[in-house]
């Protein structure tokens, strides 16, 4: 896969995605690469697909250090496209990895993805795991995951963050089950841009409470919906989409 600098949303970045154990002090923050790719037009989805498998043999066969999830987009405006995400990594790992491994990547990719790709974008995402409700540590990928992106009103990061904390933190007090990341865009789109992933096991978890119910349920309608519009006073947009993990695509070293 070429490397430059998908937007996750990751994802951005946005992807998202195993993520650093829960603690009771949240790990460092981390980075994640996300490449958004769509199908080029007139080719199947099997050649793609082939490609794409025939490059994380490559990767595999380099002993590449790092873990990449495959994802195909199941709902929204890119239904059909992939997301191709490495999660967990400290910024200088890009420098290393890139030194070592973006030469002949770049070239397998070309080789083995020939003809295959269309429209491609490349994000960084950093992964804010003092606001996000991280699952256990060893939690194997979940079949799907749901990924919210926000557009962001410029100079609201600080009160957004804030927002998202208090709402984390109540419904972690409400013992809510479900657990959830977060990201900020640090390169590679629309910015300013968060994004939150959530990991379902199946179609059927759709239909969970949603935060905004649970909070309702735990604090009441009425503190629940002050919470609620602290976050979405500093939102311009939100996006949704579905995304299926593709195992059968994707790669982590042993």
């Amino acid at each position: 896969m070429r490397s430059p600098v998908a937007s996750v949303a990751v994802v951005a970045a946005l992807a998202l995605v195993p993520v650093a154990a829960r603690a009771q002090q949240p790990p460092p923050d981390s980075v994640i690469q996300v490449l958004r790719q769509h199908v080029k037009d007139g080719v199947s989805t099997s050649q793609y697909e082939a490609g794409r498998k025939k490059h994380m043999a490559w990767h595999k066969s380099q002993n590449d250090p790092w873990t990449w999830h495959v994802y195909e987009i199941m709902t929204g405006s890119d239904t059909g496209a992939y997301l191709i995400v490495s999660p967990d990594h400290a910024w200088a790992d890009l420098d290393t990895w890139q030194d070592k491994m973006g030469e002949g990547d770049a070239a397998d990719a070309q080789t083995s993805m020939a003809g295959t790709q269309g429209h491609t974008a490349m994000s960084y995402w950093t992964q804010l795991n003092g606001i996000s409700r991280l699952p256990a540590a060893n939690t194997p990928p979940s079949k799907y995951l749901t990924l919210t992106t926000f557009r962001t009103k410029p100079g609201s990061d600080g009160a957004f963050i804030a927002a998202v904390g208090k709402i984390n933190a109540a419904l972690t007090d409400g013992k809510y089950p479900v657990h959830s990341i977060w990201y900020r865009l640090t390169s590679g789109g629309d910015a300013p841009a968060f994004a939150v992933v959530t990991p379902r096991e199946n179609l059927a978890a759709l239909g969970l409470p949603t935060p905004a119910a649970a909070l309702a349920a735990h604090l009441g309608a009425a503190p629940a919906g002050e919470l609620g519009k602290a976050l979405y006073d500093n939102v311009q947009s939100a996006t949704t989409e579905l995304l299926l993990r593709r195992g059968d695509m994707s790669y982590a070293p042993k």
